[in-house]
């Protein structure tokens, strides 16, 4: 298993989000949460599933899920970006939680340690847009996040963040304050004989209207 997920890395994180955590509140105005009693239906890891418009997405979905359910939550995020020859961008990222996930083209290893991560206990972020949003508007959801749903059977948790792109759109390097809210939605879980792309639009559907 990658370091991030080390029982030390998991102390330190935990301990950088409380010192860290009151400044990126100040920054997101809360955030403000909706809807987070649906995650106490949700026994066991599960897949968390938000629209994307910041580099602030995880740190702000951290915040909203609060300690117990952040602290064994791994996150996707792109390989491309982050793990390719930045080390510094790198080891923010795992830091965060985060493991290289290819989001171009087929791509059965990131599906495979999306799957080995469920199976050990560890809840995992992904954004199926696949990149941030350049408008604030939600890009059409990837199949990848289906095809994991179908193949463990475990539930998938829809996320409206609303707000973020205005704080800290791609391009931006500095944060401006605002107001952000955070919307869970009910649990999803895929239908018997439902193919991966059917819950991926049943995903998207939901989380859209949150």
């Amino acid at each position: 298993m990658s370091w991030q997920f080390s029982t030390p890395a998991v102390i330190a994180r935990e301990t950088t989000a409380q010192l860290v955590g009151p400044l990126v509140s100040a920054i997101v105005g809360g955030p403000r949460v909706v809807g987070r009693e649906h995650l106490a239906s949700v026994d066991g890891p599960f897949l968390i599933c938000p629209n994307h418009s910041s580099h602030l997405d995880v740190s702000t979905l951290r915040l909203a899920l609060g300690p117990r359910r952040r602290r064994r939550l791994a996150a996707a995020a792109a390989e491309d970006y982050f793990f390719t020859g930045h080390r510094t961008l790198a080891f923010l990222a795992a830091w965060l939680g985060g493991f290289a996930f290819r989001r171009h083209g087929a791509n059965p290893r990131s599906i495979a340690e999306i799957e080995g991560l469920l199976a050990r206990g560890w809840s995992v972020l992904i954004f199926p847009e696949g990149t941030r949003s350049r408008t604030g508007e939600m890009a059409p959801f990837k199949p990848g996040v289906g095809l994991v749903a179908t193949r463990t059977g475990r539930p998938v948790v829809p996320v409206r963040i609303v707000g973020l792109h205005d704080v800290l759109a791609p391009g931006h390097r500095l944060p401006s304050r605002g107001r952000v809210e955070v919307r869970f939605g009910e649990p999803l879980r895929a239908l018997p004989g439902e193919d991966a792309r059917a819950f991926t639009a049943r995903l998207e559907a939901a989380v859209r209207a949150l």
